[in-house]
C-alpha cells in the first residue's frame, strides 16, 4: 500500500485540506490519514461510525416497522408512488416474479393441470369484476419462501381476497 506524502496539520490547514498524514500511528496503532478538524485517524473515525450504525440499526428498524404498521394507507401510497417513479424497478420485480413462477412450474403438468391454473386466474378476475373487491391467486406454499418453497401447480393455488393475500405476504400460512 502506498501512503500519502507526509504533511503536518498546520500545513494542511494553510492549504485548506480536509486531511493530513504524519507518518506516525495514532494512539490505537493505525497508520492512516487524520482529519484536520478533530485530529482523528480515519480508521478510528470509520470504526466509531460503524459502531454507532450497528447500535442504532435495530432501533431504526423497529421504529420504521411500527410506523408502517400504524400507517398502512400511507405505506401503500408511498410504495405505489415509488413504483411509478421507478418503472424500471417495477419491471424488474415483475420479471423476477414471472421468472420464479416459470422455474417453479414442473414440466410434467398435464394439459388439464394447466387449464385448472388458468381457470384460477380467470376466477380471480371474475370475482374482482363482480364484487368490486380485488381477488388474487395465492400460492399456499410461497414460490420463494424463506423456509419452504412451493411449486406453481393447481393444488398449491387458492383464490382469496387481495387484502388477505397482501396480509399473508410471502409466508406459508
Amino acid at each position: 500500500m502506498s501512503w500519502p506524502s507526509v504533511i503536518s496539520r498546520r500545513d494542511a490547514i494553510k492549504q485548506n485540506l480536509p486531511r493530513y498524514f504524519t507518518g506516525k500511528p495514532c494512539k490505537h496503532g493505525h497508520l492512516s490519514e487524520r482529519i484536520v478538524a478533530n485530529k482523528t485517524c480515519l480508521v478510528c473515525s470509520n470504526l466509531a461510525a460503524n459502531r454507532s450504525k450497528e447500535k442504532d440499526r435495530p432501533k431504526y428498524y423497529q421504529s420504521s416497522l411500527t410506523w408502517a404498521r400504524n400507517n398502512p394507507s400511507k405505506t401503500a401510497e408511498y410504495q405505489r408512488a415509488s413504483n411509478h417513479r421507478n418503472p424500471g424497478r417495477r419491471n424488474r420485480l415483475t420479471a423476477n416474479y414471472r421468472n420464479a413462477k416459470a422455474k417453479r412450474m414442473p414440466n410434467w403438468l398435464s394439459n388439464d393441470d394447466l387449464w385448472v391454473i388458468e381457470e384460477a386466474y380467470t376466477l380471480a378476475a371474475l370475482r374482482s369484476t363482480m364484487t368490486g373487491i380485488a381477488w388474487h391467486v395465492d400460492h399456499i406454499v410461497p414460490l420463494r419462501g424463506k423456509t419452504v418453497s412451493g411449486l406453481h401447480v393447481p393444488w398449491n393455488l387458492q383464490v382469496i381476497p387481495g387484502q388477505e393475500n397482501v396480509r399473508k405476504g410471502n409466508r406459508y400460512a
